[in-house]
């Protein structure tokens, strides 16, 4: 703690146990996108460290991750504590993991304030970024019992996404909204009604609570959860780990009656970077072009439009008059995707790696 330090119970949870199979063959479960360098030369997951810088000390920044990927990630972070890394033996979904990071901090700090965000997404208007972050600490600091979920406003109907309705504004300066439904990756027409509505937001999976207060509201949705995830904390013991309930999802489970959701809207750009498409639009809007290549750029192009190009082996990759395509080149492995496919059909690549396994073809992934 830092003297003079006017917010020592606030906190930063970056989560980080994801394998990123959307994004194979350059994501695998050996190398998730996380640790790769997909937007800048840096990784994903030290950029996401990166936008924390002025908001949270480093010494109250957390990393939550899976066991096998402790070691890579603590290489690319040299910055964060050793003891700040929050670990998981194996992954069992985000409610599991939220419980965890939750019971270990307010171990070490009961009054622990403590904002968590996903560690695989572009964000290019750091400043706004800051300013949200800042202004979801400042509200939770002064309504303990709430939880917010920072909200982005929807530029497309993206079925791969969560859709979070806010009602009346909380706040307005800086403006904080009350949340109302939410919907977890709805259909294309529900999407574009919650698009055309103007009062829906994505869930970016941003969010800032009081460590006690997830625990109390995961509690009282099931006490098995919290009850588990202590009995681990206190053996370490695989088959209790095993235990805890993780069919749930980290926001929808809380009961919104008791435990009030608040929104803060997030003005700035953002992406993430779920699949080839989302990454294709997010450099598309840092360069300014539809084609768009990365990796090594052995690539040569041919009045093609809306085409992304990733090669990673150092072939030369030659694309004439296509539009809409996704390519990908590893030395084991050449992809070829539509991006309007993945654009209104997400759960596709996960059903090609479904095939993949069943063609005995795992060790690829």
């Amino acid at each position: 703690m830092t003297a003079g330090d006017p917010h020592p119970h606030q906190y930063a949870v970056v989560v980080a146990g994801g394998s990123g199979t959307r994004l194979w063959p350059v994501s695998r479960q050996s190398l998730p996108k996380q640790m790769q360098a997909l937007m800048s030369e840096k990784s994903l997951i030290a950029e996401t460290v990166d936008r924390l810088e002025g908001v949270v000390p480093a010494e109250r920044i957390f990393v939550s991750t899976t066991a096998n990927y402790l070691e890579p990630i603590r290489s690319l972070l040299p910055a964060i504590p050793r003891e700040n890394y929050i670990v998981e033996p194996e992954s069992r979904g985000p409610t599991v993991a939220f419980a965890l990071l939750a019971s270990e901090i307010v171990a070490r700090d009961p009054d622990a304030v403590v904002f968590s965000l996903a560690s695989d997404h572009a964000v290019t208007e750091v400043d706004k970024f800051r300013q949200a972050v800042l202004t979801s600490l400042d509200y939770v600091e002064r309504h303990p019992e709430e939880i917010v979920v920072v909200g982005i406003t929807p530029t497309r109907a993206d079925t791969g996404l969560g859709y979070l309705r806010v009602r009346e504004p909380v706040q307005d300066d800086p403006l904080v909204y009350r949340a109302g439904k939410y919907v977890e990756k709805p259909s294309l027409e529900v999407a574009r009604d919650y698009v055309q509505s103007g009062q829906s937001f994505w869930n970016a999976a941003y969010y800032c609570f009081r460590a006690q207060t997830l625990l109390d509201a995961y509690a009282d949705a099931n006490p098995l959860l919290v009850e588990r995830t202590a009995d681990f904390l206190k053996t370490g013991d695989l088959a209790t780990y095993r235990e805890i309930p993780g069919e749930f999802h980290e926001i929808d489970i809380i009961d919104s009656a008791t435990y009030p959701l608040a929104v803060v809207p997030g003005d700035f750009r953002w992406s993430d970077i779920g699949n080839w498409s989302s990454l294709h639009r997010a450099l598309a809007e840092v360069s300014g072009s539809d084609v768009v290549t990365s990796g090594d750029n052995q690539y040569v192009d041919v009045d093609s439009h809306n085409v992304f190009v990733r090669s990673t082996d150092g072939r030369q990759v030659v694309v004439m008059g296509m539009q809409d395509v996704g390519i990908i080149c590893t030395d084991d492995a050449i992809v070829v995707v539509g991006l309007k496919e993945l654009e209104s059909s997400p759960g596709r690549m996960r059903a090609l790696l479904d095939r993949l396994r069943e063609s005995g073809k795992g060790d690829l992934l």
